[in-house]
C-alpha cells in the first residue's frame, strides 16, 4: 500500500517561513544577549589561591611550581600529599593532554598538586 505525500501549497510554505521569521525576530534579543555576556570567571581575593586538585588549561614551556601535567600518571601519596587530601579517591591523574597530541606542545592541561 502506497502512502501519498501531501504537497504543500505556496501559501502554506510562505506562512511557515513568515512564522519562523517572526519567531527569530522575537528571539534575537535573547540570543544576542547571551552571546554578549562574558564567560564566568574565577575571582580570587588577594592571598587566595586555587585549591589542590584544580585543573586549568596552560600555555607555556615550563609548568609553574606546585602544578603537574595531566598525563594519567599514578598519584604517589608522599609527592601529592595536598592533592590526596582533596581528591583521595583517585589513584591516577586524569589523562587530558592526549587531546593536544600533534598540535602545539605548549598547550597543556595542568593540575594543582600543592596548596
Amino acid at each position: 500500500m502506497r502512502t501519498k505525500l501531501k504537497a504543500f501549497t505556496l501559501a502554506e510554505m510562505l506562512i511557515t517561513v513568515l512564522l519562523i521569521s517572526i519567531a527569530m525576530i522575537v528571539m534575537a534579543p535573547v540570543i544576542t544577549k547571551k552571546a554578549k555576556e562574558p564567560p564566568p570567571q574565577v575571582i580570587l581575593k588577594e592571598g587566595q589561591t586555587l585549591p589542590a586538585g584544580a585543573i586549568i588549561l596552560f600555555y607555556g614551556e615550563q609548568i609553574p611550581q606546585g602544578w603537574e601535567e595531566c598525563n594519567g600518571q599514578s598519584i604517589d601519596d608522599e609527592q601529592y600529599k595536598d592533592l590526596k587530601t582533596n581528591v583521595s579517591q583517585y589513584q591516577y591523574l586524569p589523562d587530558l593532554n592526549q587531546i593536544f597530541q600533534g598540535s602545539d606542545t605548549n598547550i597543556k592541561w595542568i593540575i594543582k598538586i600543592k596548596k
